[in-house]
């Protein structure tokens, strides 16, 4: 069967929208992440420095 240019030009609008879309959802996942691991850094540098408060806390002062 054959498809008219019109339907052809629509299938690969179509496509171009679908791919953009992909592509967006991508970075907005990639932004996620790069916050995610941000957020484990500072969590984990938080971490680091209670455990040198800690270290250093005398009890018997």
């Amino acid at each position: 069967m054959k498809k008219r240019k019109s339907e052809n030009a629509d299938d690969t609008k179509q496509i171009a929208d679908d791919t953009k879309q992909i592509e967006d959802d991508t970075k907005q996942i990639e932004d996620h992440m790069k916050q995610i691991e941000d957020d484990t850094k500072q969590i984990e540098d938080h971490t680091k420095q209670n455990k040198r408060r800690q270290s250093s806390w005398d009890p018997n002062s």
